[in-house]
């Protein structure tokens, strides 16, 4: 008799009945999901408009960590979606809180607090990651950091959500486990049967917006330009910043996410702060591009992209 192939059996079980997790999954979603609004709000946003949140400088660019973290959040918030669909809650749980850390870590490593060296060594993966709590903790002692924190407790509140989110990665209990979070009961074929659970779905549903609006948080902080929306296509045209500035349909996406907390705080904040409005007078100061200086990057952007630069209608 031979043995069985238990590797197979376990992708079999697996794989069966996946489409029909999935399809409850999102009718939960859809029709009983008490913040279905929120949420489309929040995966749009990662989708759309975080990444063009970085400060595109020489400095961080290519001597420190580039794009890396950013889109590495996106990627991880991407698939906790995916995994919260088809049942695997524990892996959905994990990356929203890679995703908080690599938002942490983005901004500690481009911030005063960490040296070149340092940023480069871990980009190139060199160097351990900084711990959670340490980055918060330097984070907190400066700057706008420092502000938030004070007029508003901004360190305590992201370190519980944080806490709370671990606990499923560290495995806090009973109820933080695998057979309470899927009600797995069955057995078969040397491996357990997937089931979803409407209740854990909605629970992950509910930190994956606090994780997004956390996130814009940290985003706001780092570069506060971004809640003023600005003109970009009529000053730039098709040779816009390669990010760091929003338009007003992204600065209003980014707003209407701050948490409610710290909303009079960036209120007060874009009118007071000297790099914020130096910003955004340098860039509403600027003339308004020609149409025949917007024709010529449209001609320009055909020939780069292999037409003939000349009228294709």
């Amino acid at each position: 008799m031979t043995e069985p192939d238990l590797l197979k059996n376990i992708a079999d079980v697996f794989l069966n009945g996946m489409d029909e997790r999935v399809t409850r999954g999102l009718h939960f979603i859809k029709t009983k999901y008490k913040n279905t609004e929120m949420l489309n709000l929040c995966v749009s946003f990662m989708e759309y408009h975080h990444s063009d949140a970085i400060v595109a400088d020489v400095e961080n660019l290519f001597y420190r960590i580039g794009y890396f973290p950013a889109t590495e959040a996106e990627m991880e918030l991407d698939y906790s979606i995916k995994h919260a669909l088809i049942g695997s809650y524990k892996a959905a749980f994990a990356d929203l809180r890679r995703a908080i850390e690599l938002t942490a870590i983005n901004v500690y490593l481009t911030s005063e607090h960490s040296k070149r060296e340092a940023s480069f060594e871990w980009i190139m993966s060199q160097r351990d990651s900084p711990f959670f709590s340490t980055m918060i903790e330097s984070l907190a002692k400066t700057g706008r950091f420092k502000d938030i924190n004070e007029e508003a407790n901004w360190k305590q509140n992201i370190k519980q959500f944080y806490w709370r989110i671990s606990d499923y990665t560290h495995n806090k209990g009973q109820a933080k486990g695998y057979r309470e979070l899927n009600k797995v009961n069955a057995h078969m074929f040397g491996t357990f049967v997937p089931n979803i659970n409407l209740e854990t779905l909605s629970s992950f549903l509910d930190c994956y917006i606090e994780t997004v609006r956390e996130i814009t948080i940290f985003l706001a902080l780092y570069n506060p330009v971004i809640l003023v929306g600005l003109p970009l296509e009529d000053k730039f045209g098709l040779n816009g910043p390669m990010s760091g500035f929003y338009t007003e349909h992204q600065a209003e996406a980014i707003n209407s996410l701050i948490p409610e907390p710290y909303k009079e705080y960036f209120t007060q904040l874009i009118k007071k702060d000297e790099e914020v409005i130096g910003a955004v007078e340098s860039i509403i100061s600027m003339p308004d591009l020609t149409k025949e200086d917007f024709d010529k990057q449209v001609q320009a952007l055909k020939g780069y992209m292999g037409g003939n630069g000349e009228d294709d209608n």
